[in-house]
């Protein structure tokens, strides 16, 4: 028991020093996010924004409009989807027509022999656009803002870099799946990214949103070396920081918005994500010290109730709450959700949960698919 007691107490501690580090740090990334960036080259490069898509129904066209609404001299979209007809095709010729200065490139083709069909789509892609310049990647879910490839574009062009990424921030539908999802990302994905660039050398990169360089794609080899592997965007970057390239966190926040409708889907995305990132950056194992709930909770449970552990478990509870509010409020601009922060300790529990679920086995869901995640991030589908 006094073991469980020390391991607790530690646990407690490091979570607490945490949040105040996080706090920080997300504070001077509000700051720097406020400086106005430097303007766009003489000669703007042009950009292919690649949108691989699942599939096109109506929340997907509703972020999609989004990207026909940046404000950029020099840019193409593209989009990958398995077809587009019917009503899909309907509404793909209205934002056409809405946009006519825009131009729209619909790819109906992947490349065979690909595990990610993510990238397959991908490969197929980037041949549609040979005079592109830089690559701007993100999933379906993302929403932006008409400053968004030039505060990217601006931020790529300082020498040496090959490759932007973006944190991002999290809005709901009304239903507690989305809500628990949405506070994951604001309450500790946001902060962690935020953080781990401060520690080391940004190595890796988000799928939210990843702008790079032609130069750096083929100095990696294309998209065509990532076609086997679950985590793609991570290893995106891992392979063009291999190469020689820094690769920045951008000041820029993209949206995404969360849609999962039953619980399960969340449980299902979340396990994905831990068991991907404990296979593909097995120091993400360091997270577990982040949930404060569940070690002052061991505590309390240690100690018999003790009025001490019952004192330390709320100073967890409020410290955890008020970064949470900071996070939500002064960071990332989702005031709305300052509603949810009574399930912040909720979901915290939960994830600690799903931390060690994701131990259990090496296989995921996604896309409809199973996979088994091979060493060094490959994955395999399966039956079952």
């Amino acid at each position: 028991m006094h073991i469980l007691i020390v391991t607790a107490a530690f646990g407690v501690l490091a979570s607490l020093a945490y949040y105040l580090g996080a706090s920080g740090v997300a504070l001077r990334f509000a700051r720097q996010a406020a400086v106005p960036l430097p303007p766009l080259p003489d000669h703007p490069p042009r950009v292919a924004m690649l949108k691989p898509l699942y599939l096109l129904d109506a929340e997907h066209l509703a972020n999609l409009e989004t990207f026909f609404q940046v404000d950029y001299p020099a840019a193409d979209l593209v989009i990958g989807v398995p077809n587009v007809i019917g009503w899909a095709a309907d509404q793909i010729a209205q934002l056409v027509a809405r946009y006519p200065d825009k131009r729209l490139i619909v790819v109906t083709e992947a490349e065979p022999g690909c595990a990610n069909r993510k990238i397959a789509k991908l490969i197929r892609m980037v041949e549609q656009v040979p005079e592109a310049e830089v690559f701007v990647l993100s999933d379906g879910d993302i929403v932006v803002e008409p400053d968004y490839l030039r505060r990217l574009i601006a931020e790529l062009d300082a020498p040496g870099v090959g490759a932007v990424t973006c944190a991002y921030r999290a809005r709901p539908v009304e239903t507690l799946a989305a809500r628990f999802e949405a506070l994951f990302i604001n309450t500790d994905f946001a902060p962690m990214v935020m953080l781990s660039e401060l520690l080391e050398p940004l190595r890796h990169a988000y799928g939210a949103t990843i702008a790079i360089k032609r130069g750096a794609l083929d100095a990696i080899g294309g998209f065509q070396v990532l076609k086997d592997l679950l985590a793609d965007d991570f290893f995106l970057g891992r392979l063009t920081a291999a190469r020689g390239f820094e690769v920045k966190l951008s000041r820029t926040l993209v949206t995404i918005n969360c849609t999962q409708r039953r619980f399960a889907e969340f449980w299902s995305h979340q396990l994905r994500w831990a068991r991907t990132y404990r296979t593909a950056r097995p120091e993400s194992l360091a997270t577990i010290i982040i949930y404060g709930p569940f070690w002052g909770l061991v505590l309390m449970l240690a100690a018999h109730f003790s009025p001490a552990a019952l004192a330390i478990f709320a100073v967890v509870i409020a410290a955890r709450l008020a970064m949470a509010a900071l996070l939500i409020d002064r960071v990332l601009g989702v005031k709305q959700m300052l509603a949810d922060l009574v399930l912040v300790p909720i979901k915290d529990l939960m994830m600690t949960g799903i931390w060690f679920a994701s131990f259990a086995s090496n296989k995921v869901t996604w896309g409809g698919r199973r996979f088994r995640i091979l060493s060094g991030g490959a994955m395999q589908e399966v039956d079952g």
